[in-house]
């Protein structure tokens, strides 16, 4: 069974993590700087998730993504309990990209809020951690 019950809980939980991540004091600024558009392509629920120096979208977008990932929800919610790594998720093909991924790798260390608030998400949203 899918942990996100829908696309618009997946957009809820995805979209308050980003959005908190890009108004941290510390980090939202860092992030920005890189002016990168990272799309998102989800399944199981489907959607679609950008994530930009001006915040977070949802849907199709007239936007060029820099980055472009496929995965599924359960892969996204597992990355953010840290129970895969980006890496091993490429090598596994849980994960595939297309774009820079030398930007993306820069960006990782600055997630570090992301993996703090992902599992209170959780709680607040009655997923499974």
């Amino acid at each position: 069974m899918a942990v996100y019950k829908d696309t618009a809980q997946m957009y809820e939980v995805l979209g308050e993590l980003w959005t908190a991540l890009l108004d941290d004091p510390e980090n939202g600024p860092k992030i920005k700087q890189y002016q990168l558009k990272v799309k998102y392509n989800l399944r199981n629920p489907e959607g679609i998730l950008w994530i930009t120096p001006d915040g977070v979208k949802t849907g199709d977008q007239d936007l060029k993504a820099d980055v472009e990932m496929s995965l599924d929800a359960d892969t996204a919610h597992k990355f953010w309990l840290k129970q895969v790594s980006l890496p091993v998720a490429l090598a596994k093909r849980l994960i595939t990209s297309k774009g820079s991924m030398d930007k993306v790798m820069k960006l990782l260390p600055l997630l570090g809020p992301n993996y703090e608030n992902y599992p209170k998400l959780c709680d607040k949203h009655g997923l499974p951690k």
